[in-house]
């Protein structure tokens, strides 16, 4: 059956003459034969087994110390080598688009006899090319495990290739490899401060530019900052006709049992427990890191806490489609007619072609029914029913995604819904000032930074003062970011390579063998 399904070639050399890899004489006296059985790529479906006679030649080189040497077929076969070149290229290049397992298992189908293993001392033994005239390069930081460990991916942003890997993000470490390329001019990178510093020590020479999105992250984070502490005080503004038409469009929100009422009402109580608590260590003077280390929470839910001028309530989650919808009218038709048995209309809906089941129609007559169910037990008949509510505001992050969209691409609602906003003074003008930012940021209006900055202190709100300091400590590289054209753009996208490699790999490669893969070239 091997016989079968393999295709075995017999060769022999024909050459006359071969030179000593020691001594570099040609020998033209041939000592004897041997036999080579490398494996080579696969054909019409079968493998392929080469059987060659290769010739032994003897140094006639009196000083040389070898007395024999083999033949060499370096063109095509290197010595001791066990496959082709051929093979050896198509190995690597499948195990650095899949990974070394997969190409394991692509290679049974194509009747190549490999290992894992093998594939893996395959990508190893390929040489990574150095880097030569970096000029523009972009840096961003990448998870081995997120919110633990953190590396450093290097690109190209003229050629679009990644140019290394580096083991961490620290400054050190950064300014280390910059040390080599003495070339580099413009650096792009996110709003980290260590890459800032690693740039300023390892390329003092170089435009550092911040990266426009970043920018705009930033901007946003801080609105919705500055909304969750104004988010009580928004809520008590007056609701118009236009905005009272969206409310009434608005799904009911509702909480079903008294167990979940009860189960919320725990939560809340812990959450203003945690509240107080962050409050009583920042008078104290503790500040966020150290807290984030001292209570084991993020630095981001410890943030959240730590500016709230009040308790920040949990905004109630919108209910998203339902298969109910489509049979909502008949249903409210049938109540309005004195049906509120849920199984009648369960059924009836279900011939009009309802794919679920009786559960979502007895949950949404809770709320229809003008008395209990005949079948509910005595006992529960006088437990207060779940009372509907509707949001008055989405929450803080819809609302900061709303302020910070160009106007012009809101839609009806959602402009209705800025024009309420809009009645709170201070809001209406920081929405303007943010807008400003937005658009000298889109359109390159680096004239109009200085005195944004400045006007940005006049409003007197804490967190756009905080964040204009942030952009004035790193005025250069923010300057740089209107001014140019560069970004971290492509660097972003090569992160998401990495982590589709990374994924390939199930989290498991040593940092070596990722960093040859990220490496490799396409």
């Amino acid at each position: 059956m091997e016989e079968e399904m393999s295709i075995v070639v017999h060769a022999e050399s024909t050459g006359q003459e071969a030179i000593c890899p020691d001594c570099g004489c040609t020998s033209t006296y041939c000592h004897g034969w041997y036999q080579r059985h490398p494996q080579t790529v696969s054909s019409v479906g079968r493998q392929m087994r080469l059987c060659l006679s290769v010739k032994r030649y003897r140094c006639c080189n009196p000083a040389c110390q070898r007395q024999t040497f083999a033949e060499q077929l370096s063109s095509w076969l290197r010595a001791f080598a066990r496959r082709t070149n051929q093979l050896t290229e198509l190995l690597y290049v499948v195990s650095v688009a899949v990974g070394a397992e997969a190409a394991h298992r692509i290679f049974q189908h194509l009747q190549i006899l490999v290992s894992g293993d093998t594939l893996l001392r395959v990508l190893r033994q390929k040489p990574v090319a150095p880097s030569h005239d970096l000029r523009v390069i972009g840096v961003d930081d990448w998870a081995f495990k997120r919110g633990r460990n953190y590396g450093t991916i290097i690109v190209n942003l003229e050629t679009h290739q990644v140019v290394d890997l580096l083991p961490d993000r620290t400054a050190d470490t950064l300014a280390n490899w910059l040390q080599a390329y003495p070339t580099i001019e413009i650096v792009a990178r996110d709003r980290s401060t260590d890459y800032s510093a690693g740039i300023r020590q390892g390329a003092p020479q170089a435009i550092q530019v911040a990266d426009r999105w970043h920018l705009l992250l930033n901007l946003r984070q801080m609105m919705e900052r500055y909304l969750t502490d104004s988010y009580t005080e928004l809520s008590g503004l007056s609701v118009g006709e236009a905005y009272q038409a969206v409310l009434d469009q608005q799904r009911p929100i509702f909480i079903r049992t008294n167990g979940e009422i009860i189960a919320s009402n725990q939560k809340r109580d812990e959450r203003l427990a945690f509240y107080h608590q962050v409050q009583q260590m920042r008078q104290a003077g503790w500040n966020i890191s150290q807290l984030a280390r001292e209570l084991g929470r993020h630095p981001a839910t410890i943030r959240k806490y730590y500016y709230a001028t009040t308790f920040p309530e949990r905004k109630p989650h919108r209910r998203g489609c339902s298969i109910l919808d489509p049979y909502l009218p008949y249903l409210e038709q049938r109540v309005q007619d004195g049906c509120e048995n849920a199984q009648q209309l369960w059924r009836e809906i279900q011939q009009q072609g309802y794919p679920g089941t009786n559960r979502q129609v007895t949950k949404w007559l809770q709320l229809k029914r003008t008395s209990p169910a005949p079948h509910t037990p005595h006992a529960k008949r006088s437990i207060k029913r779940p009372t509907t509510r509707k949001a008055t505001l989405p929450s803080s992050k819809q609302l900061a995604w709303l302020l910070v969209r160009d106007t012009g691409s809101l839609s009806q609602t959602e402009q209705i819904l800025l024009s309420h906003l809009q009645q709170h003074e201070a809001l209406k003008r920081f929405h303007d000032h943010v807008q400003v930012f937005t658009q000298m940021v889109k359109q390159r209006q680096v004239e109009a930074l200085d005195g944004w900055l400045d006007a940005s202190d006049d409003l007197g709100i804490y967190q756009l003062q905080t964040f204009a300091t942030g952009l004035r400590q790193d005025y250069a590289a923010v300057r740089a970011a209107i001014e140019t054209h560069w970004s971290n753009g492509q660097t972003e996208g090569q992160v998401n390579r990495l982590k589709f490699i990374k994924r390939q790999m199930y989290g498991r490669a040593k940092f070596d063998l990722l960093r040859l893969r990220v490496l490799a070239p396409p």
